[in-house]
């Protein structure tokens, strides 16, 4: 149920209600989840408890919406509207007797956080005389805090020394502060979204937001009030030049099937983390900027919900690791840009030695066609002695046809001594390979001479014309 259908439908009921903001890697949530299930049972009738799973794209919003900065995090709401958080103790009979009596502070931590009411450096505006004290202060800077935000509490003795400058300076301006958990109509009033948030007033009037959060600064903005230059939006990372390759509904499957060995990042834009890694990322995406066969992706799960649903992403930023599309791995390494690049190396290493197995292995041509694969095509094709080379696949019935003849020519060949290597390469495992041959039918058939094209065959696949074919062709050392 959506969170707002769940509000109404405790405001229609005049119930209490209690959310639970979790993520499912959060080993406190798992350890709360029976008791506070529990719980919702003693309360059948009496309270409505729930849970809302944070991590997921589509709830991101609603971390910004109520501050919720760590897991697990309990709001209790009365008819649908937030009162406060739940500081008790995270057991059955806590939860139970909390919703049955909310103020009794026994069921709250010793820790739990207090109003800054009982400080007398700043001066703590309510409903009551916020308009009547600010309408004759032409300079005035409200913070709107709540006691349990941590960057509220950073904040707090930063404003102190502030208040204590302003007064030693002779200033002139007032530092006001408002508890938001216990005014909140002078939060809705004022708009506020997050702590903490901090507006300037100029005779009551509401002019503009600020975001200075040390001492000195506060102090110099006071001296001299004027609206912060807006902040330009940050620039989307799909709209940055970088070697991330940005994944969505139109290229994701298309892009991942081309590469051998791909790595995508899903993320948001707000998540910090993501940001951190980001130019680790794109550090290592440029390792492999050149290499055709590899790709660093990247998901903005914020747009892309389908696609991050699917690979059910919990949190951000997640990594996994694709082959071709088909095969999808976790990646849980590091997050430098010398860990992407290893765990690339490692698969690569990994796939040049099971190509390697596969080449010896029986696969209808004798045992002079050499197998040539994605792992030493290159270096087979190089050589100054040609290579008459078919591309095949093993669902392909005309390759199939042509099998016996090709390898009784490969036999023929090497007991003349023919310097000549009778190649054949499996399109379905050697991506590279065949892009490299430009090939769009099967079978095909070319001549090679120092990773040069010299021909194409396009005559009888009979082994007696395609003997004359390699015969009449003459490849000299110089092509």
């Amino acid at each position: 149920m959506a969170l707002s259908s769940f509000l109404k439908k405790c405001a229609a009921t005049s119930m209490k209600s209690i959310i639970m903001f979790y993520a499912p890697w959060c080993g406190y949530c798992k350890i709360l989840k029976p008791e506070y299930s529990d719980a919702a049972l003693d309360l059948k009738g009496e309270a409505m408890l729930a849970a809302i799973d944070v991590s997921k794209p589509q709830n991101s919003k609603l971390r910004y919406e109520y501050n919720i900065t760590g897991f697990p995090t309990l709001l209790y709401f009365v008819k649908g509207n937030y009162r406060m958080v739940y500081n008790g103790e995270n057991k059955r009979d806590a939860l139970v007797r909390f919703i049955r009596d909310p103020s009794s502070v026994q069921e709250m931590k010793k820790e739990t956080p207090k109003s800054w009411d009982l400080d007398t450096d700043l001066l703590h505006l309510t409903a009551e005389s916020f308009d009547s004290t600010l309408k004759h202060v032409n300079n005035a800077l409200v913070v709107f805090y709540a006691p349990w935000c941590g960057h509220c509490k950073n904040l707090k003795p930063n404003l102190i020394k502030a208040e204590e400058s302003l007064r030693t300076q002779q200033v002139a301006g007032m530092i006001a502060v408002v508890d938001v958990t216990s005014e909140k109509g002078l939060g809705s009033r004022f708009n506020v979204k997050g702590y903490p948030s901090i507006k300037y007033f100029n005779n009551g009037e509401y002019k503009y937001d600020v975001n200075f959060r040390t001492d000195d600064k506060i102090v110099e903005f006071m001296k001299n009030p004027q609206e912060p230059v807006p902040t330009p939006p940050e620039k989307p990372w799909s709209e940055e030049e970088t070697s991330v390759r940005h994944l969505s509904s139109n290229n994701f499957k298309r892009s991942l099937k081309k590469a051998a060995h791909a790595i995508v990042m899903f993320y948001a834009p707000w998540c910090g983390h993501c940001k951190s890694t980001k130019p680790e990322f794109v550090k290592a995406a440029d390792t492999f900027a050149d290499d055709l066969m590899v790709l660093f992706g990247a998901v903005d799960c914020t747009v892309e919900e389908d696609i991050c649903a699917n690979y059910k992403v919990k949190g951000y930023p997640t990594f996994k690791y694709f082959n071709h599309y088909e095969r999808v791995e976790d990646y849980s390494g590091g997050r430098k840009s010398d860990d992407f690049v290893k765990h690339i190396h490692t698969q690569i290493d990994g796939q040049k030695q099971e190509q390697g197995r596969k080449s010896h292995t029986v696969t209808g041509f004798g045992i002079n066609v050499v197998q040539a694969n994605d792992a030493n095509f290159e270096d087979i094709l190089s050589d100054s002695v040609p290579s008459f080379v078919m591309y095949h696949a093993q669902w392909c019935g005309h390759c199939n046809e042509i099998k016996p003849s090709f390898s009784r020519l490969a036999t023929k060949l090497k007991s003349e001594n023919a310097k000549i290597k009778i190649v054949a390469i499996d399109v379905t495992d050697n991506p590279k390979a065949t892009e490299f041959g430009g090939i769009k039918t099967l079978p095909t058939l070319k001549m090679y001479a120092k990773s040069s094209e010299v021909s194409v065959y396009e005559g009888d696949r009979s082994q007696d014309d395609m003997y004359n074919f390699c015969k009449s062709l003459k490849v000299k050392d110089e092509l």
